[in-house]
Parts: C-alpha cells; structure tokens; sequence
C-alpha cells in the first residue's frame, strides 16, 4: 500500500469518532443484560437449524410461482428454503486525530457548568439512556422528566442537537433516538405483514383473517379453496404515489380505508397482469416433465403419482449441475441425493446440456509486480510465463446422456454415483402450480383489466422533471425520467411505471432530504456499528485494491482519512479503495437500525422499494414465515477522482443484475489532486499507453492484427472534462438498453485484450462478458462501441441525494467522481419477472463456480 496523501482537510471533517473508552465499555456492561435481551427477540424471530451435508444450500426464500396475488388463493406449505498488508499506526502529517478520552471529559466539564438547574449535574442512581454510563455530566429532558442524556453521548450520537435542545426535548422524545432499545421497539411497531399471504399450513383447510396494518382484515385461502368475495384482496398494503409511506397508525378514517382499497384491487390488477404469463411458462414446463415421466412409466398422467421431497423448512435446494434454485418439481437421486432441474433434464434427453456445462473453469491472472502495474516491466520470473492451459485445469469430461428419455445419476467424475435412476420429486403438494395457475386465471378474469400505460411520455422531454443522457439518432428516449422527490404529484407512480415498464432507468432527486435528522457520514456510520461491538476486528477493515483488483486489510482509521484526504502510492499515482456490501454480516438493520428503518422508508414510489409491505414488490408479497434472502440495504464507501485515471479507477465494472436495484448517493468529499501530483499522472499515463501498444500488439497479440494498437492509444488519456465542474455530482453512470446487450457482447468479445483485469494484466478468458464483471469502458471505448455498432449508454451524473432506479437486465457501470457512499437495495418488480427468469437460464450456462453464481440466482426461485 502506498503513502497518504499530502494534502490536509477541512478540521470538520476530520475523523470525530474512535474506539469505545472505558466509560463507553462500563456502559455497555450496564446494559448487557438490556441489550442480551433485545439481541435474542431478534435472534428468536428466526429460524434456524443444521444443514444437511448432503446438498449445496443457502439462506433464500421459495419460487417465483408462489411469490405475488396469485398465491393467496392457494395452499402453500411452510416450506422455505435458505439459502495485503496492514497499515502501519505511526502517526504523519495532517492524519485525522482521534479526540482522547481527557479531552472529551474536559469539554463535558465545560459543559456542564454553563449549565443551569438540575440539566449538568451527576445525580446518584442516574445512567445516561444512551449509553448507560453514570460517570459524566447529565442533561434531563425537561418535557417527559424520565429520560437522561450524558453530554458525551449527545455530542457524539446527535452532533445537530444543542444541549440547550436536547434539555428541552430528548432524542427520546423527538423519536431519533438511536439506542437499541428504541430501535427494537420502532422496528416491532412496523407492519410485519406483507401483502398477500401464504397459507401457513397444507392441512388447514379453513379461512383464516388477520388484521391489516392499515386496520383491514385480509382473508387468505388455504388447500387451493377458490375466492368467494372480491373483497379479499385487503391483504395487499395501500401505499400509492412517490413518497408514500407505510401506514402505521391504528386510526385510519373510512375515506383513507375506501382509498386503500381501491390502490389494492389496482395493485392486484396490475400484479396480475404481468405474473400470469410467467406462471403460465413455469406450469407448462413442470407439465412436460410430469408427461415424460409418466411415458417412461408406461402409465397415464392421471395415474401417476409423484413423490413428495424430503426437504425441511430451512433448507434450498440446489440444481447439482447448474447450481439454479429448485423451488418444485425436479430428479433426485436415491442413492446419494444427486439431485438435476426439469431445465438441465430436457437438455440432457435433447443432447445439448448447457447449464453449468458439467465443469469449473479456473483462470490464473499472474502478479507480474508492482512496476508492472504502471507500465514497467513484468517480474524476471514471469517474463517467460506461459499462459495458462485452461483446458488442462478441467476434470476429464465423461459421456453422460439419457437413455430412451431416462436420466441415470451421473459418473463419480461428476459429480453422481452413476448407479441409479434419477427420480422425479416434487416439493410442494400434488398440482399445486397447476390449481394456482388456475385459481390466478379465474380471478384475472373477475378483475377488470389493468389500465397499463405505455408509449412515448410527452412530459420527458426537454423539462425540469427530465435529464438529457444519450444521443442516440432517431430515439425517443434520450431522455431520462428524473422527478423530485417531494413533487406530491398523484400520478407520479403512474408515470414512472410508464417509463419503468420499458426498461428505462429513472433518477429521482432530492431523496436525502427526506432524511435530515440522521448523519451519513462514513466515520459516524462506522462508530454506530463499532459501538454495538467490542471486537478487535473493528480496528480494521478488508478493502478492494482497485489498481489490482485485489483484497487488502488496512487500519479503518486510515481507510475513512484516506476518504476524506485521498492516499497515494509511492510514485503519487491515486490509491483508490471501496468496501462493497457492507456491513459484511448480511444485517444492515440491525447494526444500523435507525439508518436502516429511516432510509427504506424515504425511497420514493414505496409499492416497488418497501422491502417489508410494498404492493408492488414480488419479494415483499413472499410469506413471513420464510428464511428471505438478503435484499439490502447494503452500503458502498469508496474513494474517486474526478479524473479517469484509466488504470486503478473507483469503478464498479459492467455488470447486469438479476433483479431490480435502487441506488442513493448519500455522502460525498472532493479529493483535489496537487499540481505535483496531477504532473506525475500525466508522466505515468504515457507509460500506461506504450505498454498497452506492446501488450496488445507483441506478447498478447491476438491473431495478427497490427492494427490493434490504434484502439488502445489515446483510450487512458479521455478526460471527463465535461463532470469536473459538478460540485454537487458524486458518480457517472453508464445504463445500456437490454435490447443493446448483444451487440455490447460482440464488442467485448473482439476488444478483450485492451482491457485490463487483476494486476493490470489483460482479460485472459470470457465466458459472458456482461457477466464477468471485468470490463469497464473508458470515454475512448464508449466512442468506438457507437462508431463500430451505432450503440450507446445512458450517461449521466448522480448528484448527492438522488436516487438512480436500474432496470433488471440492464449492463451498467459506474465510476465514482469524489469519495462516495451509497446506499442500495435490490428489489423484484412484477414488470420485469420475466426478464429476471431470461437471465437466470443465462446464468445457468455461466461454469459452476463463475462469481456471478455465488448469489444471483437466489432471487428468482
């Protein structure tokens, strides 16, 4: 790792937060009983047990056919399915200091005496609220007299908050307090009921009511029992317009309970009419496996029964050859519990197995140095470095076909025992899909037909609810949706799905305003976490090293002074860091549940992003009682140059997600590079070009062309001129049209040696390149791709406080322009159901151990 950078920063942003003092520890052992408590609810609403060894799994909900309205109608068992070096602590010039604890004690002392009445006194038997400590100066809420607050936790946890304010009304009061035990209860008070129930059990056969948040009994049908009344679609929660909220009041007027009936009956409406045909192909294609099965058995489909899975409720299982989620109806093994989808099973009768093509591709990207990386020479060890034989890294590939329609388990080489018939099993009861199917058509045809909007959209063009993104020749939608969050519009909603139902993306402006009362800032949001936590591993944190792609540890202290100063290398060339999905342990909400609850909250057009009760929301309709995946919200903290460096940039590379995505810009710094600095960029750069030229066109030559060279020169030397001057934007986006995907693909495939991935060194192999995440097109690459196939990105900036709406199935990158922290959730829009099921038969022909694979495909099934 390289040296810090040399220039100093605005004293307000220095690091204000450390590690827990003492007093902070006696607090702490105060409240542990407290906190034990609250810790085991959280823990108690769970459930968990051992995995059986027997089959890949993970923490996941169940299928898509049993995730929307249609479900409701229908009995669904109780069967979810889960799913370098360290930096050194000597002190140098301009490093942020941490405030000691002497000196926090003397500004406390201050403090207190200024104070009058009883508000800075110590009183006998008095712990702080927050933090339970009874040895520091104290301020009592004059307005409910039960609650007290040390100066300390005041300065620290609500840096907004005078004493003088928090005297006369506590964070209590106010309703910002971020103490567990306040958050426990704010988070127990939200509706815990998604739309659209379950039926908890496949032996009840009755009716069962339960109260609505919004104060409206909703009815779910067990044992596949049709609907009576069409007034049972209560169990979808109201939320309408862009910054709805969810209803938590117990008193709701008639009007307002008129009114939510109606946004649910529309909601249905329109749920239905774009889960239908995907429950149609699903239904379709389990029925022409229950055909060839009963073929094979001499017997006719009415006669034949299918065996029912030994799964239990917190188990998913797994494809064992193309690792996609089973959510029914699949082949299983009596032997060894090999178990194969319907998918890889029609592949195999049609002699044509693609899914995780029986095999796991290993790709080596050597560390020729560090010189290497900034255009110098590799290593004298690695000079005559082969490449390496992919092809010799694969198991022995053996014949495995069906026989006559029957699927034998597979050879030991992959995988099977090779003994015995693969059975056909099935996980939900006997036709459920098809009486699901059934039920969703009746009740599609009760309900008057959703009015669905499409077509050019008059008001996105050239006006102050738009944003100019592309140039495209003879297009319409060079134009990007961008209304504000506050506009209070009542077709607001209406108009974004007109554009969302397109697959275009949308920005929604001013979304931090909705939060004024919590601090974003990286340092703050890391003591929150720190401080529910006494552990040493804290004191540091796991980065990616964006110059090599690589993960290192680094002091945390220094990570967030490098965000806010910059770091450098030795030779001065920007050292870009980024932690990706953190908190790491999967539970946003719990580490930072004030953050957590306020920011799911202030999302616009709530329906889709609510994760706990949007109507809209495919994940959010799943039942309760399943282990879910974890859908967010996840932060993203990194460091950027305005600059494009062309090496070592903050990016996160071309990529397509499976699900939908809503992304915040809630913090920004500016690090301005030195005019030194800028000189010895601009040194370096030169070097970067030539060594591209004799990558490209000598030892990495592919297939004789000479003229590759001309597409690497200039490519590192693009400038984004146009963004330097953006004080408020944070991040440049590049959103690609899905129907763009495949002349994208072509692209990348014929330029993959200009491209660099870990340690610099050039892309060695590809299996998909939208998936491989190892592309990012510069300003140069982007001019070639609309000269060479007529195509091009929405480019825009995300400006601080806007949130950016990502398409399913869009390939997007982006680049971060200043230090930046993100905040994401991903989300299932019924919309685009059926291009999430499109990607996920993508990534199932994507090697068995491709990174893309790790988690993506749990969304769907």
């Amino acid at each position: 790792m390289g040296a810090m950078g040399i220039h100093q920063i605005d004293p307000a942003l220095r690091w204000p937060y450390g590690f827990e003092t003492e007093d902070d520890e006696e607090g702490q052992e105060a409240g542990a009983d407290e906190d034990w408590g609250i810790d085991q609810e959280k823990r108690g609403r769970k459930r968990k047990r051992p995995r059986s060894a027997k089959r890949p799994r993970a923490a996941t909900p169940s299928s898509a056919s049993s995730s929307g309205p249609l479900a409701s109608w229908n009995a669904v068992p109780k069967r979810p399915r889960s799913s370098a070096a360290k930096q050194g602590d000597t002190p140098r010039a301009g490093a942020v200091v941490v405030p000691s604890e002497t000196e926090a004690a003397a500004a406390e002392e201050e403090e207190g005496t200024a104070s009058s009445g009883g508000a800075g006194r110590k009183k006998a038997g008095w712990s702080c609220h927050q933090c339970h400590t009874a040895k520091r100066q104290m301020v009592e809420c004059e307005r409910c007299r039960e609650e007290i607050y040390c100066t300390f936790c005041v300065k620290k946890r609500y840096p907004k908050l005078s004493v003088a304010e928090v005297r006369a009304e506590c964070p209590c009061c106010r309703g910002i307090c971020s103490c567990k035990r306040c958050s426990a209860k704010v988070k127990q008070s939200e509706p815990k009921s998604p739309a659209l129930r379950i039926c908890n059990s496949s032996r009840s056969a009755k009716k069962k009511k339960k109260a609505d948040p919004s104060g409206v009994e909703s009815t779910s049908v067990c044992n596949g029992v049709a609907p009576t009344e069409a007034n049972d679609y209560s169990s979808l929660i109201s939320s309408n317009g862009i910054n709805n909220p969810s209803v938590k009041s117990d008193k709701i007027d008639t009007l307002d309970v008129r009114a939510q009936e109606e946004s649910k009956i529309k909601h249905a409406r329109y749920l239905l009419h774009y889960l239908m045909p995907c429950l149609t192909e699903l239904n379709k294609d389990q029925m022409a496996e229950r055909e060839t099965e009963a073929r094979n058995l001499g017997l006719k489909l009415s006669q034949m029964n299918v065996e029912q899975a030994d799964c239990r409720n917190d188990e998913r299982v797994f494809c064992d050859n193309c690792r996609t989620s089973i959510f029914d109806l699949h082949r299983s093994c009596p032997n060894c519990s090999y178990e194969l989808c319907i998918a890889c099973c029609k592949e195999l009768r049609e002699e044509d197995l693609q899914g995780g093509t029986c095999r796991e591709e290993l790709v080596s990207y050597p560390n020729r140095g560090f010189d290497y990386m900034h255009g110098g020479d590799p290593l004298p060890e690695l000079i005559n470095c082969e490449e390496t034989d992919l092809s010799s890294c694969q198991p022995k590939s053996k014949k495995w076909v069906a026989s006559r329609g029957i699927i034998r388990c597979p050879p030991t080489e992959l995988g099977g025992c090779g003994e015995h018939v693969l059975k056909l099993r099935q996980i939900f009861p006997k036709d459920w899909l098809n009486k699901l199917e059934i039920n969703a058509s009746w009740l599609n045809k009760k309900l008057e037909p959703s009015n669905i909007v499409s077509g050019e959209c008059p008001k996105c063009t050239k006006n102050e609810n738009s944003r100019y993104a592309a140039t495209r020749e003879n297009s319409t939608d060079n134009y990007i949706y961008c209304p504000k969050s506050d506009n209070g519009e009542a077709d607001d909603l209406k108009h974004f799905q007109s554009h969302w139902v397109k697959g275009e993306p949308v920005i929604v402006q001013g979304v931090l305003q909705k939060m004024p009362d919590l601090s974003w800032e990286p340092p703050h949001m890391w003591s929150e976490v720190h401080g529910s936590s006494t552990s040493s591993d804290m004191k540091n944190v796991k980065a990616i090293d964006c110059l090599s792609c690589c993960e290192v540890e680094i002091c945390t202290q220094d990570f967030f002074n490098g965000y806010y100063e910059g770091r450098m290398y030795e030779n001065q060339w920007p050292e870009m860091l980024k932690l990706k999905d953190w908190p790491t342990s999967n539970h946003f909400e719990e580490l930072l549940p004030s953050h957590g609850v306020k920011y799911i909250d202030s999302l616009p057009f709530q329906p889709y992003t609510n994760l706990k009760s949007g109507s809209l929301s495919v994940s959010a309709l799943l039942p309760d009682d399943i282990l879910k995946i974890d859908m967010g919200p996840k932060s993203y903290i990194a460091y950027g140059c305005t600059q494009e460096l062309g090496r070592g940039d903050s990016v996160t590379k071309l990529h397509c997600d499976i699900s939908d995505a809503v992304n915040v810009l809630m913090h920004t710094a500016k690090v301005a590079p030195s005019e030194e600095q800028q000189d010895a960029i601009k040194n370096l750069k030169a070097r970067h070009e030539a060594q591209d030229e004799k990558d490209c066109c000598g030892n990495f030559a592919i297939n004789g062309n000479d003229k590759c060279h001309k597409s690497c020169v200039g490519a590192n030397h693009a400038s984004s001129l146009n963004y330097i001057d953006d004080e408020e934007g944070g991040a440049l986006w590049d959103i690609f049209r899905r129907e763009d995907a495949e002349k994208l693909k072509i692209y990348l495939h014929k330029h993959s040696k200009e491209f660099r991935h870990i340690y610099c060194s050039p892309v060695e192999k590809i299996f998909n390149p939208v998936h491989d995440e190892t592309f990012y097109l510069t300003e140069e690459h982007k001019r070639k791709l609309k000269e060479e196939h007529g195509i091009e990105p929405w480019t825009f900036v995300q400006k601080l406080g806007e949130a950016v709406f990502i398409p399913a199935g869009c390939p997007h990158q982006v680049r971060n322009l200043k230090s930046c922290t993100k905040i994401a959730i991903d989300f299932v829009s019924p919309e685009n159901v059926k291009e999430c099921l499109k990607l996920t038969q993508e990534f199932r022909k994507l090697p068995k151990n491709h990174r893309a694979k790790e988690d993506k495909l749990e969304k769907i099934y």
